[in-house]
C-alpha cells in the first residue's frame, strides 16, 4: 500500500465524481502524465486497495523502472514525482482517515454522531493513533480512542488493541475494573477515568452506556 493511502478509505461518490469508473467492483481512473507520454492507471478495489500501473503512450508497453529503488537520472525522478503526486491527490480528494475500525468503535462513532453530534478530533500531529470526543458546550473530553499494546494490560502478545477512555463515577469505578474488559484509565486519572479494551471482550451496548454516562460527567 502506498504511504498516501495509510489509514485511508475510499469515498465511492468522491471517486466518480473525481472521474473514476466502475468496473465490476473495482474503481478505475486513467490520466496523462509527463505531457501525455504515458497513461497513469489507478485502480481502487472495494476493500480499499490502490493499485497503479504506468503505461507508455506509444508502445502500449507498461513502463516500471521508476518501481526500481536503484533506478536514477531525471527522466526516472520526473516519473517518480508526477505519479507519487497523482496519487497523493486521488488520496486527498477521495479518501477520508479510518485510523480505528474495530466493530465497537464503528457503533461507538455512529452513536455519539447521531446523538450528539460529535466527530473524533485528532489532535496530537505526534500521536495519530490516538483521538478525542468533546463536548461542543464545554470543550471538556468525554472519551479518549487510542491504539495501545495488550502488554500495557497485562494481556499476552505482541499486538495493539484499540482502547477507550472515558470518565466514571468515583463510587462505580473500582467496581467496574474486572482486569479483563475494563482498567483503570490509561494515561488519564485513575480516580475518574477508565479503560475499556474495543476488541470483542465487552458489550458494546454497556461501552455505549459508558459513553452517556461519560458525556454527562463532562458538564
Amino acid at each position: 500500500m502506498y504511504a498516501c493511502f495509510k489509514n485511508r478509505s475510499p469515498d465511492a461518490q468522491k471517486l466518480i465524481s473525481y472521474g473514476f469508473g466502475k468496473s465490476g467492483d473495482k474503481f478505475v481512473f486513467k490520466t496523462a502524465v509527463l505531457d501525455g507520454q504515458f497513461d497513469f492507471k489507478v485502480t481502487v478495489s472495494a476493500s480499499g486497495e490502490v493499485k497503479s500501473q504506468l503505461i507508455d503512450a506509444y508502445t502500449k508497453d507498461e513502463y516500471k523502472l521508476h518501481l526500481v529503488e536503484d533506478a536514477k537520472g531525471e527522466f526516472v525522478g520526473r516519473v517518480r514525482s508526477e505519479c507519487a503526486a497523482a496519487l497523493e491527490d486521488i488520496s486527498a480528494k477521495c479518501f477520508y482517515t479510518e485510523v480505528f475500525r474495530s466493530a465497537e468503535f464503528r457503533r461507538i462513532a455512529e452513536h455519539v454522531r447521531s446523538k450528539y453530534g460529535d466527530e473524533l478530533e485528532f489532535l496530537w500531529e505526534k500521536l495519530p493513533d490516538a483521538a478525542v470526543l468533546r463536548r461542543k458546550d464545554t470543550r471538556k473530553w468525554y472519551a479518549v480512542i487510542m491504539k495501545v499494546p495488550l502488554s500495557k494490560f497485562g494481556i499476552d502478545g505482541d499486538g495493539c488493541a484499540e482502547v477507550l477512555d472515558f470518565r466514571c463515577d468515583a463510587l462505580k469505578l473500582q467496581s467496574r475494573i474486572d482486569g479483563k474488559s475494563f482498567f483503570a484509565g490509561y494515561h488519564m486519572n485513575k480516580k475518574h477515568w477508565l479503560t475499556v479494551l474495543l476488541n470483542g471482550s465487552a458489550d458494546v451496548g454497556e461501552i455505549i452506556a459508558c459513553i452517556d454516562e461519560s458525556y454527562a460527567l463532562a458538564k
